[in-house]
């Protein structure tokens, strides 16, 4: 089993032989079945939503207030900075194409085992979880672009530790 968040299980799609419970890597896929997204994130790169420009479909990739072990378990939401307005990542850095880019994210855990352990499946605030809530309390979250014109990644777009 792969640590995909609840949130993002209809659109994530793992790629490559490298996955594990510790690490998965996987593209964005929308339920009309388009590739190709607008990225939105802000400044502080805390968060990122995409829309699709094939159905207008927006979804929510990340939000640290929302995903990952500090949201999650220890519901401290007041590590990061989530204000400020959602720029469009729309311009290729490297060959200044404007188009939508294929999204590449990458979701690491300390797995099932330590979320048993360490939150005793119970978060800060008291409410019960469940073992299945494990893909939830991610430790970090990583945002890549791979644009379609020139077939460069741009690495990082958002890379964040959560735990």
């Amino acid at each position: 089993m792969y640590p995909i968040p609840d949130h993002l299980k209809s659109c994530f799609v793992p790629v490559g032989d490298d996955n594990s419970e510790m690490r998965v890597t996987g593209a964005i896929r929308c339920a009309c079945g388009g590739l190709l997204f607008t990225p939105y994130i802000n400044e502080a790169g805390t968060v990122a939503a995409l829309r699709c420009p094939k159905c207008g479909e927006k979804l929510l990739l990340f939000h640290a207030a929302r995903h990952g072990w500090d949201a999650f378990v220890a519901k401290a939401d007041y590590l990061y900075d989530v204000s400020g307005k959602l720029h469009a990542y729309d311009a290729c850095p490297q060959c200044q194409a404007r188009t939508p880019f294929a999204i590449r994210a990458t979701i690491t855990s300390f797995g099932r085992q330590d979320f048993i352990d360490e939150s005793e499946l119970e978060d800060d605030s008291g409410k019960k979880l469940r073992e299945e809530d494990w893909v939830n309390a991610f430790s970090s979250f990583r945002l890549d672009v791979v644009c379609p014109a020139c077939a460069q990644t741009t690495q990082s777009v958002i890379d964040i530790e959560t735990a």
